[in-house]
């Protein structure tokens, strides 16, 4: 048997938009020859599990069980398809993984311990938390493990959110369009309260809140700090995050399957997060009928549903616009499949626009669709991947922030990039159908919306830059690996109760 290689665990939070990054990283590492454990619930691990297993890589999906949660319903161990209210609670208790994450980390010692013991990974080096699973610091801190941040959200939005949260200067603050500073940027920064998530606009408006600030405070504790974003977009957050913590900083993205940049490698198109609810070539054969930069692409992720109220003003618009259109639409896990004017489309809706328009009662394969020639502009809630995802493609987005960082996403796209255009913010407002008539058509048919492409291309060659060879996520990666590897090399664990004595 050979020697065995660097081990390092993984442990996300339990969102959809945590699950997926986490898994490309894991795939990433697992290239560089590291070993890698992915913790997660049973019900994630059965959806990852057919990816993983075609990978041929070294990466164990370990199932971990998930103790009872007051008000999630017993046995719901996944974020699909929850109320976002349900969604919040389920996605703020991963703490409740530290006691079941702590008995794995002994066993694993135990079994590297005995000669002989069926176990072909070494003794974790390093465990990578989320930024919203602190909890993990003390967790690796009774074995001797050092800990790593990966921020699966961008720098210049953490930035804000770290600063918004940490230092409230929108306390006192009277009106909602009244600007103010934000104070300890190492850039200069003015908002509005208007421009915030609603769930942070005022102190203690919201009980989330307050586990968000102390996720957000623990976030930049550990070793250091990995971010799926790179330099050239993002060099000002990039920055500031590094001297705010004085801790190593890896801007490592866009992290994402090798296709999207041309190159052969580990993933596809269609291969993030849950299956689709459309065939791929069915979905190629209708874009495929679409002249070039012709169609919006309307999803906003997986962790929000739209109302019945919001739905009827997109597809007015939609329709009021006469261009092509794909929309993936989905029901809650709650409720039975939903369909039509059952969702909120106005009566006749479907036969009306059947020429122009491609619904998916579902999820899509978003990457697949946002590749395709014939995608000019992304209707999205400006969650990261998404947005990592359309800025890769050189595909300009029309935004509706929801909640959390997303209103920061959504500002560097269209104050400081100009690459989007912005019609609604928060979750539970609606926009006006005019304005998102008027936005549809800017991007797909006026002299505006093709300057925001041309601006849009020029952002997927600095993110092809950043990971080809020699970029600077390229070589951040290799610098962590090497790290990886080198812990490995100088340290020989071995077991005393509940700590890791290490040996240099």
């Amino acid at each position: 048997m050979g020697e065995k290689k660097a081990h390092v665990v993984l442990v996300p939070s339990l969102g959809q938009g945590h699950l997926i990054p986490f898994m490309e990283l894991a795939k990433l590492l697992a290239s560089h020859d590291l070993s890698v454990s992915y913790i997660t619930t049973p019900g994630i691990s059965k959806r990852f599990s057919p990816q993983v297993q075609g990978l041929n890589l070294d990466i164990q999906l370990v199932s971990l069980p998930l103790p009872p949660i007051d008000g999630v319903p017993p046995g719901i161990d996944t974020p699909d398809n929850l109320p976002f209210d349900v969604n919040r609670i389920l996605f703020s208790s991963s703490h409740k993984l530290a006691g079941p994450l702590e008995q794995w980390l002994d066993q694993q010692l135990q079994m590297n311990n005995i000669d002989g013991a069926p176990n072909s990974f070494s003794p974790p080096v390093c465990i990578i938390s989320d930024s919203f699973t602190g909890w993990v610091h003390s967790s690796g801190a009774k074995f001797g493990i050092p800990t790593v941040v990966y921020h699966t959200c961008g720098a210049f939005a953490l930035s804000v959110m770290h600063a918004v949260l940490t230092y409230t200067p929108q306390n006192g603050v009277e009106g909602d369009d009244e600007y103010f500073a934000i104070p300890q940027l190492s850039f200069d920064l003015r908002l509005r309260k208007s421009d915030l998530p609603v769930m942070i606009r005022d102190l203690d408006s919201d009980p989330f809140q307050g586990f968000l600030r102390e996720e957000m405070n623990r976030s930049m504790e550990g070793r250091g700090i990995i971010i799926n974003t790179f330099y050239e977009f993002d060099s000002i957050g990039i920055e500031h995050i590094k001297a705010l913590t004085g801790r190593p900083v890896w801007s490592i993205g866009p992290l994402l399957p090798p296709t999207v940049f041309g190159d052969t490698g580990i993933g596809n198109m269609n291969s993030r997060g849950k299956a689709s609810d459309i065939a791929e070539e069915d979905c190629l054969r209708w874009l495929d009928s679409r002249r070039p930069q012709s169609v919006v692409f309307l999803c906003f992720g997986s962790y929000l549903f739209l109302n019945e109220k919001q739905i009827g003003v997109l597809a007015a618009a939609l329709e009021a616009s006469g261009q092509p259109f794909i929309w993936a639409i989905r029901s809650l896990q709650t409720e039975p499949k939903l369909k039509g004017a059952d969702m909120g489309l106005p009566v006749g809706f479907e036969e009306r626009t059947r020429d122009k328009g491609l619904l998916i009662w579902g999820w899509a394969p978003q990457l697949l669709i946002l590749s395709h020639p014939s995608v000019g502009a992304f209707m999205s809630h400006c969650g990261w991947n998404s947005t990592l995802e359309s800025l890769s493609l050189g595909v300009p987005m029309i935004t509706w922030p929801m909640f959390a960082e997303q209103p920061f996403n959504s500002k560097l796209l269209v104050e400081h990039l100009g690459i989007g255009v912005q019609i609604c913010l928060d979750v539970s407002s609606v926009p006006d159908e005019e304005e998102v008539r008027r936005a549809v058509t800017m991007l797909l048919a006026e002299e505006e919306g093709k300057e925001m492409r041309r601006k849009a291309q020029e952002v997927r060659k600095l993110a092809k830059i950043a990971v080809d060879k020699e970029g600077s996520s390229y070589n951040n990666w290799k610098c962590f690996v090497k790290e990886m590897q080198e812990l490995h090399q100088s340290r020989v664990p071995t077991r005393v109760g509940l700590q890791l004595v290490i040996s240099n």
